[in-house]
């Protein structure tokens, strides 16, 4: 692994910014005061990014209002070892949610919704799975994440889906809690405000953003999606680390989820959005919103459940688009946020009016955090903990975790096992409402599954569970180890397949597909007839592109495609209607198969 030293690190950092050795004129003394408290940070900064092998980072501190530390480490791009800057932009992910929750406020204030407004009075197609959830979500609700359902993020990830089909989805998936029971992250809330805003403004939510926020505090290289953001010259290329090789990505678009993390900034114009904060809504002497408005977003509205990770961040909750703790007794509202090869944190001590922005170019990395720690004891003048130290601990405990993970999971393997069906007959498309469909294909003696733009290569791990062992790009979280679980119904065939994307919800069910010619009116005409059974006549029809059959003094019974010339009931499970077809390619008997394997049998009605 090639790591930057602390010399040409430094080196950097001195390049990007020849007067960060200065310091910032016409300071209070309150900020001269955090100025002086802070020499020495930047070693900590250049030995946390060679622990953690970091490429570049950008960090920002506001205190009583002011900007008293602005600078760029390490490069944005490994290649061309262009220096990171406090003008370099990087996506900063779910720190996104806190401007939608800002133009909700000002919307507010406008007199347009309430917080505790429901959210199928603004949107009358707002539809969840549960319909108490439907008829009794509020905005709070969604900001808060207190809407039961896990992340089911894997409808948008890697795809080109809109924000209206995510919508039309979500009466698909199923929550894990009831509303307001229990704090659980959700991205596709804030893919509903996004559209409550657009329907409230005739608008949209990137123009109501700009408009409110973003033009008058001056943030004009602040945007929305990874596609405006290359068309700037001074970008972060994404990396993450995979073992020990850093890899260069590809840039993820998640515009799908747009109001929940698709925006992107530099610490030059974020330090202003942490000013607004802790200057209570105020910018130039005018207020972009009310201290009241303000200071809701910043409240509590959910505890979040788990044990505290350290004595110094006690019970932590979530506010309207902000996380809200203490840190070490004083109170913090901050939020983090992690996109394909990048790591961000805005963090806040609003009582103090001390702020801290950090963006860097690599995936899922805690150096942000514990960076933002390190300069939060020097600024709050408190005993200094070793916070890098506790990390680089961490991150070894959690390798170890992971192996004994892998080391427990093949000793549940039941080895020697093959699965049930040839490996051609589990190809097929499966569908799930929500989820969309997956392709199942076999190249080269090996299924690979396509998902939207991702391809799955597996392979065998028992019976007819199979895991993933390679994707086609790498993802922010690796998925390698996924096990997609295949299950026959009563007559022996692959129909359904079950995958655990959610680690706290029941996994993903999609039901088996026929194939598109077994949807063709050609292929359906070929069954169409009179046949007798037992002295009656059951007719076989065509209706609205579909087969049916038709039985004296019964309803119609809509026959669906399971395999070659084989139709199950529809509104009866475990009974199917087989074609038995003569060499000149007509029907020469009608099975029906019953559940427990009894068999009638119909032959072809002669004409007269």
């Amino acid at each position: 692994m090639i790591r930057c030293s602390l010399l040409s690190l430094a080196l950097c950092t001195a390049i990007c910014s020849p007067a960060f050795g200065e310091s910032p004129s016409n300071l209070s003394s309150k900020a001269e005061r955090a100025l002086a408290v802070l020499e020495g940070f930047d070693e900590i900064v250049l030995n946390g990014m060679k622990e953690f092998d970091i490429p570049g980072l950008a960090i920002g501190i506001v205190a009583d209002g002011q900007i008293i530390y602005s600078k760029g480490f390490g490069v944005r791009d490994k290649e061309k070892q262009l220096p990171a800057q406090t003008d370099t932009l990087f996506p900063i992910g779910s720190c996104t949610k806190a401007f939608t929750a800002f133009a909700i406020g000002s919307l507010i204030e406008e007199g347009l919704l309430e917080w505790d407004q429901r959210m199928i009075d603004i949107l009358p197609e707002f539809r969840l799975w549960d319909q108490y959830a439907t008829q009794n979500l509020t905005v709070r609700d969604l900001l808060s994440h207190r809407a039961g359902l896990p992340r089911h993020d894997f409808i948008w990830y890697s795809s080109s889906i809109s924000s209206q089909d995510i919508l039309s989805r979500l009466r698909y998936l199923e929550p894990v809690f009831d509303i307001r029971e229990r704090f659980n992250y959700n991205n596709l809330m804030y893919v509903a405000l996004g559209a409550a805003i657009d329907r409230l403004t005739n608008s949209s939510w990137q123009d109501v953003v700009r408009d409110r926020i973003l033009r008058p505090l001056g943030m004009t290289q602040t945007g929305f999606s990874v596609d405006e953001m290359q068309k700037f010259p001074n970008l972060a290329i994404p990396y993450l680390s995979r073992g020990d090789e850093m890899k260069k990505i590809d840039y993820r678009d998640i515009s799908p989820v747009g109001p929940a993390g698709s925006m992107y900034s530099n610490i030059d114009e974020m330090c202003r959005w942490v000013q607004l904060q802790i200057d209570c809504g105020i910018w130039e002497d005018q207020p972009l919103i009310g201290y009241g408005t303000l200071k809701e977003m910043h409240a509590p509205q959910i505890v979040i459940s788990g044990y505290p990770e350290s004595k110094e961040a006690r019970v932590s909750a979530y506010g309207l688009g902000w996380c809200v703790q203490t840190y070490r007794g004083v109170y913090n509202v901050s939020h983090d946020g992690g996109v394909d090869g990048f790591t961000s944190l805005v963090s806040i001590l609003p009582q103090e009016d001390i702020g801290i922005v950090i963006l860097c170019n690599k995936n899922l990395t805690p150096l942000p955090r514990i960076l933002n720690m390190h300069a939060f004891d020097r600024l709050l003048e408190l005993p200094q903990v070793d916070w890098l130290e506790e990390g680089i601990d961490g991150i070894a405990k959690n390798r170890e975790a992971f192996q004994e993970t892998k080391l427990t999971e093949d000793l549940t393997r039941k080895k020697g096992t093959v699965p049930s069906h040839s490996l051609e007959e589990f190809a097929g498309c499966y569908e799930h409402p929500g989820y969309g469909h997956i392709d199942l294909v076999l190249e080269d003696d090996m299924l690979s599954a396509k998902f939207n733009d991702l391809v799955y290569h597996l392979g065998h791990w028992h019976y007819d569970t199979f895991s993933v062992e390679s994707i086609s790009q790498e993802l922010i979280v690796p998925r390698e180890g996924l096990k997609f679980s295949f299950s026959s119904n009563v007559n022996g065939e692959i129909d359904m397949l079950s995958i655990p994307f959610e680690s706290s919800a029941p996994d993903i069910v999609f039901k088996r597909k026929p194939l598109e010619r077994h949807e063709s009116l050609s292929y359906l005409r070929q069954f169409l007839g009179t046949y007798e059974l037992y002295g009656y006549s059951v007719d076989i029809i065509l209706k609205n592109n579909k087969l049916f059959s038709v039985i004296p003094g019964q309803p119609l019974y809509e026959l669906t495609s399971t395999g070659e010339n084989e139709f199950s009931i529809k509104s009866h499970a475990g009974y199917l209607v087989r074609f038995v077809m003569n060499p000149v390619g007509s029907v020469d008997e009608v099975l029906l198969v019953q559940p427990y394997g009894v068999v009638f049998s119909a032959k072809p009605k002669k004409m007269m």
